[in-house]
């Protein structure tokens, strides 16, 4: 007979296997030679943007104009290119392009670029201000040179630009003490021809294309006296907004912005290794994607990837997938959850009126529970068909959760019901992350692509939720066994199982949910050890996160999974760097406490933490002597605090495991039968228990 637990270990380690996706192949060159060039032209918009939404109906999403006019040249490959982390500048852009690194500009000090000014000396220039920046970029990481792209280039870069004209181009072209080694100015009528002749002596040029037609005839003449040994990119940068105002009527600000490259091959759509996604690569890819091309070595320091082709995505399809990307998750992550407890209070209101506040009660949480439950799955759902409309989407995901939640409810029997929603929920993440179908990134709870930290794999809201899901479906599958040798190695190999889905680099690629989920099987495997917890298993117990991290970094590099440490730690220079790695963590998580509303919302998860145990047995009634309800309780909290200790957005992961714990609990509460909300109910006796099972172990009971 096949266990439950036993099924769920096999069907993730069947999905585990899923993942081993292939890689893609470089753009087509000639191959890098001495003759080899690149040339990167810069559409520097003004304070007005080229997104358009005139009309009588204003579109769903802003129409590109500049987008759009990369997507009418045939010899182009189009895409997006993620700008900046954290707060957007067009200096810290250019400065985050010659460096081929970058970091959220939250932990710069000062966090705003330093000023730069363009000077031109004879045919050269210098970039006033540059130490300056360089001193910044030093608080924020040893690995971050502002130049070292020009600088990694024999003779240095040159810049071609209109008289009269921004010339911050210019500072792409910069090495690492801001000087620009050729510099070319002129009308915009020659920008093409001068370049063509930097290119006889400097191997990298920077062009910057005027934000009109002439600069659009400009890159046409680019496009057309191109070599078949020289590489053309095209990356749009927008004016910084003004005090870090993004978001402006009646048009929107983006980081992600339009990008296309030609190589002489086909058109074709671009990516790379440092995002994952279709349609768009990262501005640090610019760096080694033209030091591959020249046919010299990648430094170290730069952390980004060579820019690779991908299936062609239309200029309408970029603009919709870069709304999502902006939209989706800031705004419709919360909403969606909030509405999903709104119609739980709906349908207590609605029931109780009904039948009487003592018989809905029961029903109206368990319902509401299960929904919060399925709500990662109807997350996915939603994204498959990408509502447009912030209020279709929240209450599409509302309404469905409810109702699968009404249905569970009705078809499984308490406590089991969590099982179908935790088990649905696991398999249909895991199986998006081993297909790249990419619906986490499109959805409300995926990874904050806008934001420009990460771009593909598990999202720290899901860092914590993905644990206590499956330790909730373990404890409905296992209600009322005994702690057991085979337990606990059951919730071991459960935990080491989902410990890889979520941290190789191939699936879920996050370190972070590694110590997550460690923290949370370490607790709960303690929990199912016959014997109690002793010292020995304390000291196993806290060396497993250890032990996570160093397993998945092996299996990482054996299986070229591409995970943000594995490829961070090769490129490791010092001691220093690594420990960077770990103090900038808590930076950032100390940044994120005080920040807006968490420091009430953390003051709020700890005080529901202390209510909870201070009345558990009113909240957890039959099942708080049960040890594999009480494994997934404590388990659950576990995921939170050592999330909270261990990743860059510390408080936020404690804030959503209670939340998660919340909906645990409420279902719990909402055993059918219950008439009364009086403190009383006592744990299950022997005679209670589910035949031929042991009787349960007082572990949370008063």
């Amino acid at each position: 007979m096949l266990r439950p637990g036993r099924a769920v270990l096999a069907c993730a380690l069947a999905l585990l296997a899923v993942g081993a996706i292939g890689t893609t192949p470089a753009f087509a060159q000639a191959g890098p030679g001495p003759t080899s060039r690149v040339v990167l032209a810069l559409w520097q918009a003004g304070p007005r943007t080229d997104l358009d939404v005139s009309g009588e109906k204003a579109p769903p999403e802003p129409r590109d104009r500049f987008l759009r006019a990369l997507g009418q040249r045939p010899q182009l490959s189009i895409g997006l290119i993620s700008t900046v982390q954290g707060d957007y500048t067009q200096e810290q852009v250019l400065l985050d392009i010659t460096q081929g690194t970058r970091q959220s500009t939250f932990i710069y000090d000062p966090q705003d670029v330093i000023p730069l000014a363009f000077q031109p000396v004879d045919k050269r220039a210098v970039i006033a201000g540059w130490q300056a920046d360089v001193r910044r970029a030093l608080t924020a990481s040893t690995t971050i040179r502002p130049g070292l792209l020009a600088s990694s280039i024999p003779g240095g870069a040159g810049y071609v630009g209109e008289s009269g004209r921004n010339a911050d181009g210019a500072i792409a072209a910069a090495d690492e003490q801001g000087r620009v080694a050729a510099v070319s100015l002129g009308p915009a009528a020659t920008l093409a021809a001068r370049t063509q002749g930097l290119l006889a002596s400097k191997r990298f040029v920077v062009v910057s294309l005027p934000p009109d037609p002439s600069g659009l005839a400009a890159l046409d003449q680019l496009i057309g006296a191109r070599t078949p040994d020289e590489l053309l990119m095209v990356a749009q940068l927008p004016f910084s907004p003004p005090k870090r105002e993004i978001a402006a009527a009646p048009t929107r600000f983006f980081k992600q912005t339009a990008f296309a490259i030609d190589d002489g091959g086909p058109p074709r759509g671009v990516t790379s290794a440092t995002t994952r996604q279709q349609g768009l690569i990262s501005a640090i890819d610019i760096a080694p994607t033209v030091l591959d091309h020249l046919g010299l070595t990648v430094p170290k320091k730069v952390r980004g990837t060579q820019i690779q082709p991908a299936p062609r995505l239309s200029a309408q399809r970029l603009e919709r997938l870069r709304g999502r990307w902006s939209d989706v998750r800031s705004s419709r992550q919360s909403s969606s959850l909030r509405a999903v407890a709104a119609l739980a209070a709906v349908l207590l209101l609605a029931l109780g009126a009904r039948r009487g506040f003592a018989a809905a009660l029961p029903v109206a949480l368990r319902i509401g529970a299960l929904g919060l439950m399925w709500w990662p799955t109807m997350v996915l759902v939603s994204a498959a068909f990408e509502p447009q409309k912030r209020l279709v989407e929240t209450v599409f995901i509302a309404v469905t959760s409810i109702v699968a939640g009404a249905v569970t409810d009705r078809m499984i029997p308490w406590p089991r019901g969590p099982l179908v929603p935790a088990a649905v929920a696991l398999v249909a993440y895991t199986i998006d992350l081993a297909t790249g179908y990419h619906l986490l990134t499109r959805s409300v709870l995926g990874p904050s692509v806008s934001f420009g930290a990460r771009f593909y794999g598990i999202s720290n809201e899901l860092e914590p939720l993905l644990p206590i899901l499956l330790l909730v479906g373990l404890a409905s599958a296992l209600t009322g066994r005994a702690a057991s040798k085979r337990l606990a190695i059951l919730y071991a190999g459960s935990g080491l199982v989902l410990g890889l889905i979520m941290g190789w680099g191939k699936l879920g690629a996050d370190v972070g949910g590694v110590l997550t989920v460690a923290g949370a099987f370490s607790v709960a495997t303690l929990m199912m050890l016959p014997g109690g917890i002793t010292r020995r298993s304390l000291v196993v117990a806290a060396a497993m996160p250890v032990a996570a991290i160093v397993l998945l970094i092996f299996i990482d590099l054996g299986l070229s999974g591409g995970d943000h440490l594995s490829r961070n730690l090769l490129r490791v220079e010092n001691a220093q760097e690594v420990w960077e790695l770990v103090a900038r963590r808590y930076i950032l998580a100390f940044q994120t406490l005080v920040r807006g509303r968490n420091p009430a919302y953390f003051l709020a998860a700890v005080l529901a933490v202390a209510f909870a145990w201070r009345n558990r047995a009113l909240i957890y009634g039959a099942l708080r002597g049960d040890r594999v309800w009480a494994a997934a309780l404590l388990g659950g909290l576990g995921a939170g605090v050592v999330g909270a200790l261990t990743n860059d957005s510390g408080p936020v992961l404690l804030i959503n495991a209670v939340i998660a714990l919340a909906a645990v609990s409420a279902y719990m509460f909402g055993r059918p039968g219950r008439t009364t909300v009086e403190e009383g109910d006592e744990p299950r006796s022997a005679a209670s228990a589910p035949a031929g099972r042991a009787p349960a172990d007082p572990v949370l009971t008063a």
